[in-house]
């Protein structure tokens, strides 16, 4: 049996924070969303696996945001087409093609609804709790608000929302530590997924890879970059002599060192020019948000230290720490040759990609100033093609999904 490595409980902490940087309204939302799905799913006898299935769609039904311009509240069908290759076969989230799927049920009284009862019901019930989600107000009491949100929410019986869903939710609106919870700490719903080691380090990679693409599929020009970063990375790892175990993590932690970045405009992420200092001091703080992220998940101990520190420079001018050789972990090290290695390698709204050679002298210039390992750095150089050639296959793949899923959106 394969060793356990981290907790489903943990990760969707990790998810839920990083989704609810997408849009910053609603900090709480997706904590939110899922907290009444919750409820509404006990209300209506779902069993407790179900129940904590729901906690999970809602903390992610929206993927497919990171791809759809901003400034629309869409609808469920759209965002689920917007999240399909997003989601790609991830085990743990399969809520997406659930939604699609549900979203072709347009009635009560249409044969697919009652085909797909149970992945509609649930599409339903998330469509519900996130309408109810942003009608809440951080500046009133939460019960001041019940009367007329439910007001609101009934108003969709038929128009919007089907009425079962409708009728279920005023069952438990009259609950009314329901909204206090809901108001002041809806985090509490993930304290109802298990808690222990219960996923293994190579569903943790999947996931990781999936969250990959939440942060980079904001911007074409960031498209593969962590897959780019976390197989460079890996590849080095293997020439250092690192364990298998070791790799694995290496893989991990290069595919969330950038989650921070969902922090981040995407305006300040295409600029076409220089930043001015308050940008760059907004591109700095991304780095302390991955450490905020990854800093308390259990296992993630040294994936946490090298995903947040890939930024500090041996001659103390990094970030976000200004961290100096001798105080910046190898993982962490190596990680930064990557991303450098990786981000010269492609093409970004302010420059074109550069070839061979213009890397090699941006890594050998690193050295000079004293900023990356020299040693790592030749290691880099040595094995170039190698590592080249394995980044260049996977950033294809993950180019091609990326593609896909903005097509699926303008069909």
């Amino acid at each position: 049996m394969e060793n356990k490595f981290t907790s489903k409980r943990s990760v969707a902490k990790v998810l839920a924070n990083a989704m609810n940087l997408l849009d910053e309204k609603y900090p709480m939302h997706h904590e939110q969303t899922a907290y009444l799905a919750y409820r509404m799913a006990a209300e209506l006898g779902y069993d407790e696996n179900d129940r904590k299935e729901i906690i999970w769609d809602s903390l992610m039904y929206d993927v497919g945001l990171v791809i759809l311009p901003d400034g629309k509240d869409y609808s469920f069908r759209e965002l689920s087409v917007a999240g399909l290759n997003i989601v790609g076969d991830v085990k743990q989230i399969q809520f997406v093609r659930r939604m699609f799927l549900a979203g072709q049920a347009d009635s009560e009284g249409d044969p697919a609804y009652e085909i797909l009862s149970k992945e509609a019901r649930f599409a339903e019930i998330i469509d519900l709790s996130r309408k109810v989600s942003k009608l809440l107000k951080y500046s009133d009491a939460a019960l001041n608000q019940v009367e007329d949100i439910c007001e609101s929410i009934s108003s969709m019986a038929g128009n919007g929302l089907h009425s079962w869903v409708v009728e279920c939710f005023l069952r438990v609106a009259k609950t009314e530590y329901i909204w206090m919870d809901l108001l002041h700490q809806p985090e509490v719903v993930l304290t109802y997924i298990p808690g222990g080691m219960d996923i293994s380090i190579d569903e943790t990679i999947e996931l990781a890879r999936f969250m990959s693409r939440v942060i980079d599929f904001r911007s074409s020009y960031t498209a593969a970059h962590s897959v780019g970063v976390a197989v460079s990375a890996v590849r080095l790892a293997e020439i250092m002599g690192m364990s298998a175990d070791e790799c694995k993590m290496m893989a991990i932690a290069g595919y969330l060192h950038d989650i921070g970045k969902l922090k981040v405009p995407k305006d300040i992420l295409e600029k076409g020019e220089k930043l001015t200092d308050e940008e760059f001091n907004v591109v700095k703080e991304y780095a302390y948000y991955t450490y905020l992220f990854l800093k308390d998940i259990p296992g993630f101990e040294q994936i946490g230290s090298w995903a947040a520190l890939h930024h500090e420079k041996l001659n103390g001018y990094g970030y976000p720490f200004g961290l100096k050789m001798g105080e910046i972990p190898m993982g962490a090290q190596i990680l930064g040759v990557a991303d450098i290695f990786s981000a010269v390698a492609e093409v970004r709204a302010y420059r074109q990609s550069m070839a061979k050679e213009g890397v090699m002298k941006t890594l050998a210039d690193s050295i000079e100033k004293g900023a990356l390992s020299g040693y790592i750095v030749e290691l880099m150089l040595t094995n170039f093609d190698d590592i080249f050639s394995k980044r260049d296959e996977e950033v294809r793949k993950e180019s091609a999904r990326y593609t896909a899923s903005i097509l699926d959106t303008e069909e």
